[in-house]
C-alpha cells in the first residue's frame, strides 16, 4: 500500500518567546513492514535541522530557536510504502507463559518489562491482568485478550485525559485515548511478563467513513514480544492486530519516548495548539 502522511503543529503564543530546544519524532522508519520513500520536515520561522537516531531506534529531528517568535508551525510530509505484515490465518499461538522466563535475564527486554514514566506496576494492576487472563497459558492469546477487554470495557473520551495521564489513572477510571489504552495495555501485559513497548504512528483508515478510533490523529498502540515470532503489534484502540494499514514512527517504553513533539523555551504557555493529521492513500 502507498500512504502519503501530513502532520501539522502549530502552536501560538500570547507574547513572544525564545530559547526554544526541540525534538522532533515524525519519520516514519523504513524496516521490513514499511519503507519510507520520502519525508520533508520544516519548521516555521526556520531552523537548521540536524538528524540522529535516538536510544530506541527513532529518528529524531532536533531544531532550536533563539530569537523571539510568537508562534510555531512544524510540518511533515512523508510517503510510505507498507507491505503484508502478518498472516491473520497463521497467528503466532502456540507459545506458553512459561516460555516468558527466557526473556527476563536479556537485557533487551527488559526495560519492556519494567515500570516506566507512564507505567507503574503494582499489585492492582496485576490482580486485574490476572483476571483479565483467566485460563490462558498461551502468550499471544493472553495479550489479545487484553486487548478485547480494553476495547470492550473502556470508554473512547478526547476531553477526559491528557498526554500526562498516567496508566494507573486509566486502569481505575477506563477512559481515555489511544495514547491511554496503550499504556493500560502495556501496563496489563507487563504486570503478566509479556515484554510489551508502545508504538507511535499512523493508520489509514480503510473504510474510508471514520469509523476507526483514532484515525483523524496522530495513532499509538502497543507490540507484545512472542517467543520465536518476534514483536507483533495489537491496537487496543480498535481491537485489531496491526497490519499494513498502519505506519511505525517509532517505539520505546511509553508515550515520554515517542512523543511527536518534545521540548523548552523561555516564555508564556501556548494560547492555542492545533494538530492536523492526513493520511492518504495513493495506489487506489
Amino acid at each position: 500500500m502507498h500512504l502519503y502522511i501530513l502532520h501539522k503543529t502549530h502552536y501560538r503564543y500570547p507574547s513572544p518567546v525564545c530559547e526554544s530546544f526541540n525534538e522532533l519524532r515524525l519519520e516514519p522508519l523504513t524496516n521490513e513492514w514499511q519503507r519510507c520513500e520520502s519525508c520533508f520536515v520544516s519548521v516555521l520561522p526556520t531552523a537548521q535541522m540536524r538528524k540522529y537516531l535516538d536510544l530506541n531506534g527513532n529518528l529524531v529531528h532536533h531544531f532550536e530557536m533563539t530569537d523571539d517568535h510568537s508562534r510555531l508551525l512544524i510540518e511533515s510530509r512523508s510517503t510510505i510504502v507498507t507491505k503484508k505484515r502478518v498472516d491473520f490465518n497463521n497467528l503466532p499461538y502456540g507459545s506458553t507463559m512459561k516460555s516468558l522466563r527466557e526473556m527476563e535475564g536479556n537485557p533487551e527486554y527488559r526495560a519492556y518489562l519494567q515500570s516506566s514514566n507512564y507505567i507503574h506496576l503494582n499489585p492492582e494492576i496485576w490482580r486485574m491482568a490476572v483476571d483479565v487472563q483467566g485460563n490462558s497459558n498461551d502468550v499471544f492469546q493472553t495479550a489479545y485478550k487484553i486487548m478485547e477487554y480494553i476495547y470492550s470495557n473502556f470508554e473512547y473520551s478526547i476531553s477526559t485525559t491528557s498526554v500526562s495521564t498516567h496508566a494507573s489513572e486509566v486502569l481505575e477510571r477506563k477512559k481515555g485515548v489511544c495514547q491511554d489504552f496503550a499504556h493500560a495495555g502495556i501496563a496489563l501485559c507487563r504486570s503478566l511478563g509479556i515484554p510489551a513497548r508502545y508504538v507511535s504512528g499512523y493508520f489509514y483508515d480503510a473504510t474510508r467513513f471514520q469509523v476507526m478510533r483514532g484515525s483523524e490523529a496522530s495513532h499509538a498502540w502497543i507490540e507484545v514480544l512472542v517467543n520465536g515470532s518476534g514483536w507483533l503489534g495489537l491496537d487496543p484502540t480498535n481491537n485489531r492486530v496491526v497490519d499494513h494499514n498502519y505506519v511505525i514512527i517509532g517505539s520505546g517504553r511509553d508515550y515520554h519516548d515517542v512523543a511527536p513533539v518534545t521540548g523548552s523555551y523561555f516564555g508564556r504557555l501556548p494560547e492555542s495548539m492545533q494538530v492536523d493529521v492526513q493520511v492518504k492513500r495513493l495506489d487506489n
